[in-house]
């Protein structure tokens, strides 16, 4: 069913494309609304208790979004105007994120017991390098860059100490949702274990991908965690991130994140460090700056 419903998928998007290159050279005109098959499936399942609702949502806005990048194409062709390339990068970018949330659908369900962590709802590290090393996959393709986040709540050691299991549980939890309602649906949030995350920024520029990070610190920071005993507890974390490289391996992008949160945390933690790949006299000169010379 998973790649029938690709093909159909596929087939759709290539009618939609084609309409707006060569205007009347189909025998009837390409619909917006792409195949919903895989949805009422969905659907009827997560009413079964069999799929996490959770998914369904995101499947059906990834759905939603790819619908709507299809329209604003057509209308923008049908008086006969060119497509313009923001609009084609729009319904492929779209149509891939629909793809690939069917693809981590599939994923889901064949290893339901360990791809999402039952404390916080985000996916777990089990599936996350094959995500990874797919955007790496798709960056070398057609150039479409990312950028992964690492995330750790800071004072980890004192929570620990203060709070028992339940307690940074609900600490952990309580970040996480931020997290999800703060990224765009696309995107991908993982939990790595003791107050660590990643997240995948997809289709967006280095300094806006900093930006939204930014956004989602001062989130966390804003947003305290409401404990058992009535507390509200604030919390603040530390980002590192990093700008894919093409041709490279998946786990260096992840390597580089893990290095700038390394830099934020000894800066004193609620801060967003950067990693790029710098040049042998970028790093020299960056190196000496930090030495004081």
């Amino acid at each position: 069913m998973i790649v029938s419903e690709i093909e159909t998928i596929l087939d759709w998007r290539n009618e939609i494309i084609r309409q707006c290159f060569f205007p009347g050279s189909q025998a009837r005109p390409a619909d917006a609304n792409a195949p919903s098959a895989m949805l009422i499936w969905c659907k009827r399942e997560a009413d079964r208790g069999t799929v996490d609702r959770a998914v369904v949502e995101r499947l059906v806005h990834a759905h939603e979004e790819m619908c709507k990048a299809a329209r604003l194409i057509l209308e923008h062709c049908a008086g006969g105007a060119a497509p313009t390339l923001a609009l084609y990068d729009g319904i492929e970018n779209q149509c891939d994120n629909f793809i690939n949330h069917i693809r981590r659908l599939q994923q889901d369900l064949a290893d339901s017991s360990t791809a999402v962590d039952p404390v916080t709802g985000l996916r777990t590290i089990a599936g996350m390098r094959n995500d990874i090393k797919r955007e790496q996959d798709r960056f070398d393709r057609k150039g479409t860059s990312f950028s992964i986040a690492n995330i750790e709540i800071d004072n980890l050691e004192a929570l620990s100490q203060k709070y028992d299991r339940r307690g940074m549980d609900l600490i952990y939890a309580a970040v996480a949702q931020v997290v999800a309602r703060t990224v765009r649906s696309f995107d991908d949030a993982y939990y790595l274990g003791k107050g660590e995350y990643i997240l995948v920024l997809k289709h967006v520029e280095f300094m806006d991908a900093c930006s939204v990070m930014d956004r989602l610190r001062g989130e966390i920071e804003n947003n305290p965690v409401f404990m058992q005993t009535g507390e509200k507890l604030k919390v603040t974390a530390s980002f590192g991130i990093a700008e894919a490289i093409q041709r490279e391996k998946p786990d260096v992008c992840v390597g580089y994140a893990k290095q700038a949160l390394m830099e934020s945390k000894r800066g004193g933690g609620n801060r967003i460090s950067e990693y790029r790949e710098l040049s042998a006299l970028a790093q020299f000169a960056r190196d000496r700056s930090k030495d004081g010379v």
